[in-house]
């Protein structure tokens, strides 16, 4: 007999917060392509799940659209991991992708603004 998982509060309010951040991010990104889309390197803001990061990290917006084409992945400072709830999946000089896992995926990939149906850049 299959059982439900337990709701985990720290999965999902982490989800959330990284998911707040990426709703920025993408603001940022259609700004960013209306003023110079010729920049090599643009500025983010890291998207980990502490809510009191203020990091900004680099990366081509070719870049930041790969990690935008998974809902649960989500551009980090490097060491910004909040084990149990993510695991990394790259690590670049300047910045980590990480991906939420279990409770804090289905969170995640439910506040993407591209599943969602958003228009997005």
């Amino acid at each position: 007999m299959a059982t439900t998982p337990t709701p985990d509060p720290r999965a999902s309010r982490a989800a959330k917060n990284e998911s707040l951040f990426r709703d920025v991010n993408e603001r940022v990104k259609e700004m960013n392509e209306r003023v110079n889309p010729a920049l090599p390197l643009d500025e983010w803001l890291c998207e980990c799940a502490d809510d009191s990061c203020t990091d900004r990290i680099e990366l081509t917006q070719h870049d930041y659209g790969r990690v935008r084409e998974d809902g649960k992945r989500f551009v980090v400072a490097p060491g910004h991991v909040f084990t149990g709830i993510e695991e990394v999946v790259e690590r670049h000089e300047r910045y980590w992708i990480v991906e939420k896992v279990g409770e804090a995926g289905i969170v995640a990939e439910s506040f993407n603004p591209r599943s969602r149906g958003l228009r997005v850049s």
